[in-house]
């Protein structure tokens, strides 16, 4: 029973997984200038998500996992509680997808979380130990993420304006931009991946775990970071089958992109994600990278769509909520079959 439910459970991680790369805006800063097309994008999200789920997603989950609410897994009620959590997630991820808007898997993640918690009357620790922390990174990292683009969106301009004299001047920088643009967006989709891969798997971890001292060469090892594997792997397909809309509504309807102002967008996300993943605090990629979006902009003085930014914002306020109703009213609907 114990090991039917481990395959159960890992299948519905694998489709949150896919819920949750339909909803991957990386590329989408390529996808605005030209560079790539949406095709070639999501293939190559694909494979660094596979990648940068496996190497960089442990710290994340850890804090996902055990700080916000530490009595809420492992109890008698988990098989429903994780069930509850993923189908929330889904249902939160797939409904912004289908009207091609970018949203932020950690707020669905944690409004569950937090919803059953309260539901069940678990403590949820909310010092910085805990959600004081993921709040504060919520709160901080777009400021951060507008201030870092504008500015130096602000430094670009000001180089670009005393040494692009001429219009084959302009397209060489263009060029040599629209190159270096290709190396953040790795970058940045790798940080990505080790962020949000662990949205969909973090809750099953320790139904993989064997408590054993395991080196790379051995099966133990392998068995234990399965999850990471399936759930990069269950993104990646997400991202080819349905997140070309994102890609399309961030990379084209919030502000007209050129090769430096998207090359300072992703350099700025990328910066932002990578540090946080590596410190082990799960934060909005999506709100970072759309802040960049809008510093780059307004750097560059060009328009902003506040049509799209508006329907992005609400989505971004109502995920965390639409979350932790569903999580409850499923937890309640499911948990006497368990």
């Amino acid at each position: 029973m114990v090991e039917t439910l481990t395959i159960v459970l890992g299948i519905i991680a694998v489709l949150l997984a896919f819920a949750i790369g339909s909803n991957d805006e990386t590329f989408a800063s390529v996808v605005g200038v030209k560079r790539l097309s949406v095709k070639t994008a999501v293939i190559m999200g694909a494979i660094i998500a596979v990648i940068g789920g496996f190497l960089l997603s442990e710290k994340v989950g850890e804090t996902l996992r055990d700080d916000i609410s530490p009595s809420l897994f492992g109890g008698a009620d988990q098989i429903p509680i994780l069930i509850s959590i993923y189908v929330a997630m889904a249902i939160s991820l797939v409904l912004a997808s289908v009207f091609g808007l970018p949203i932020s898997s950690t707020e669905a993640l944690v409004g569950a979380i937090i919803g059953l918690s309260l539901a069940k009357g678990d403590k949820i620790v909310w010092g910085m130990q805990g959600m004081g922390k993921v709040l504060l990174t919520w709160t901080i990292s777009p400021i951060i993420g507008f201030t870092i683009s504008f500015l130096i969106m602000k430094l670009v301009n000001r180089i670009l304006g005393k040494t692009v004299t001429s219009f084959r001047k302009h397209d060489k920088a263009n060029n040599i931009f629209g190159v270096l643009l290709l190396g953040m967006v790795v970058w940045t989709g790798l940080s990505r991946a080790g962020n949000d891969i662990n949205n969909a798997i973090a809750p099953i971890v320790p139904l993989f775990e064997l408590n054993g001292d395991f080196t790379f060469w051995t099966a133990g090892y392998w068995f234990e970071r399965l999850p990471l594997l399936i759930g990069g792997i269950g993104l990646g397909l997400g991202l080819i089958i349905i997140g070309w809309r994102v890609l399309k509504t961030l990379g084209n309807d919030v502000v007209e992109l050129t090769p430096e102002s998207a090359f300072v967008t992703e350099g700025s996300a990328a910066i932002i994600v990578f540090l946080a993943v590596i410190i082990g605090i799960p934060v909005s990629g999506t709100m970072v990278l759309v802040s960049a979006f809008i510093g780059a902009g307004v750097g560059m003085k060009k328009p902003i769509n506040f049509k799209t930014l508006r329907m992005i914002a609400i989505f971004v306020v109502l995920t965390p909520v639409i979350s932790g109703i569903c999580a409850i009213g499923c937890f309640y609907a499911i948990r006497g079959f368990f």
